[in-house]
């Protein structure tokens, strides 16, 4: 093998474990193949439509009364947009005079459906709204008296929500979704056993707890602290970091595109 084609393909001859959700499978797993990379698909996680929808209703009916919607995650975009096609509102998102997304791939869900996110932080996580959100009114205590609409998982950290509310602004909270771990192929999880991998890539905190418990606690906890650790982000790496093991790969940039290329970078300088 020519030494440029060995260099250009440096995850040849390793096995990697990709725990997410199938919205983000796909991009990965090409990504890692097209480095030779023998990949494991797990999925892990899964996003469902919530039951009860009284709370996205009554704020999809009063949308004109919003300052912000902050969208955190390209689900949050899809389940409120299509519960908003679902009850034909008179009122629509073109009422609402800024839309703010976490980061490319949510503002990229959100121009599928129509609309431009007029504020995409530096930071793709809760911190980097805040900041972007600060430096666009001049200091965060500005916010007081705006009403802010957060649709969202059932379950999310609380960091935002709470520093808007600290800072004055009437924050709507409304869960538009839930994650769940979905039900596991046996056959699957008895090769994941059997085969230990080099390379473990994790998209969410969600992904870590749920991958340990598939595996059991004692099977899953080993498996994480033998292999190598790739995350989408700081707030996946401390979430590893609590189990005992600090992530070995975090991009610069929360999209999957950072990620891959964090990981050739990785794996290239050990070559």
């Amino acid at each position: 093998m020519a030494v440029s084609q060995f260099l250009s393909k440096p995850l040849q001859k390793r096995t990697i474990l990709v725990a997410c959700s199938a919205k983000k499978m796909v991009e990965l797993v090409s990504g890692l193949e097209a480095m030779g990379g023998s990949v494991l698909p797990f999925p892990v996680i899964e996003a469902q439509a919530i039951e009860d929808n009284h709370l996205l209703d009554a704020s999809l009916a009063s949308l004109r009364e919003y300052g912000w919607i902050i969208f955190t995650s390209a689900y949050g975009v899809s389940f409120f947009m299509q519960r908003l096609r679902e009850r034909q509102f008179g009122a629509n998102l073109q009422d609402v005079p800024k839309i703010c997304a976490i980061g490319p791939a949510t503002a990229g869900a959100i121009r599928e459906f129509g609309y431009e996110a007029a504020l995409v932080p530096k930071q793709f996580i809760a911190e980097g709204v805040l900041e972007a959100l600060g430096k666009y009114y001049g200091g965060l205590q500005h916010l007081a008296g705006l009403r802010i609409l957060l649709p969202r998982a059932q379950e999310a950290r609380e960091l935002l929500p709470e520093a808007l509310t600290a800072a004055g602004a009437r924050v709507d909270i409304v869960p538009c979704y839930q994650t769940v771990r979905p039900e596991m192929d046996r056959d699957a999880v008895r090769q994941l056993r059997e085969k230990k991998p080099d390379l473990i890539v994790f998209t969410s905190s969600s992904t870590i707890r749920n991958l340990i418990d598939i595996l059991g606690q004692e099977d899953g906890l080993r498996m994480l602290l033998e292999s190598t650790v790739a995350v989408l982000g700081p707030v996946t790496g401390k979430t590893a970091e609590s189990f005992g093991k600090s992530a070995d790969i975090i991009p610069e940039e929360n999209t999957v595109a950072a990620l891959l290329k964090a990981i050739g970078e990785y794996y290239g300088s050990r070559q």
